[in-house]
């Protein structure tokens, strides 16, 4: 990644990653966007990083603006994620990175626990419902990608564990609390299905392989002159 690249951050949740590229490259600059900048809006302080409130399913930038463009969490959210995708691949200069990364609940399935087994499931249904999510978009990650005209760099896929402490578990500690409110407030019968599989979380005796992080790079073409 040269440290003069134009990096764009869609969906930039707490600004972690904007503040890791702004680190990348030093002489380039970062566009972090989300559709609530709440959470990162400090960012605005720091020098070469702009923070903007943005749409990508509506809001858009000049062709070939961007050297790098990364997004996780972010496609598996959309409606249409090959049409956002091909979106991000005009915003991209040629020969420009793109690094996207989702998650593919497909572990679950097979959970030995049947309580976080049906509390991830019921998780899943409740995205699904309410947002349109699908959380296991990451085993096709690869395909869109690739099928979006990008040159394959690389794909890895890391376990995610629940129960060890991690990241993950705080993650589903406020994903649980904030469906069980939802289910709540729909009259639910599922709900208690979440509040069972938060208490197990906790528990020292509870750790099992919940989901899969996928990442997958990819560059722009450049196209023939002539």
């Amino acid at each position: 990644m040269p440290a003069t690249a134009r990096c764009l951050e869609v969906g930039a949740g707490a600004g972690s990653v904007a503040r890791m590229l702004a680190r990348l490259c030093p002489s380039g600059d970062v566009t972090a966007t989300d559709t609530d900048t709440r959470f990162f809006e400090d960012l605005a302080t720091e020098e070469r990083i702009t923070v903007l409130c943005h749409d990508v399913t509506e809001d858009g930038f000049p062709v070939g603006s961007f050297d790098v463009i990364h997004a996780r969490m972010l496609l598996c959210h959309l409606a249409d994620p090959a049409l956002v995708l091909a979106v991000m691949s005009e915003w991209l200069r040629p020969g420009g990175l793109l690094l996207v990364e989702d998650l593919d609940m497909g572990p679950a399935d097979v959970l030995p626990h049947p309580v976080m087994r049906q509390g991830l499931h019921v998780a899943e249904r409740t995205l699904g419902l309410s947002q349109g999510s699908d959380l296991r978009l990451g085993g096709r990650l690869q395909a869109l990608v690739t099928d979006g005209g990008f040159i394959l760099g690389g794909t890895e896929v890391q376990p995610v564990m629940i129960g060890d402490g991690g990241p993950a578990d705080e993650f589903w500690r406020l994903s649980f609390a904030q469906l069980r409110d939802f289910q709540a407030r729909n009259s639910d019968p599922l709900a208690d299905e979440l509040d069972a599989a938060l208490s197990l979380i906790d528990d020292p005796d509870f750790m099992d392989l919940g989901m899969y992080a996928v990442s997958v790079w990819g560059r722009k073409p450049v196209q023939p002159t002539g």
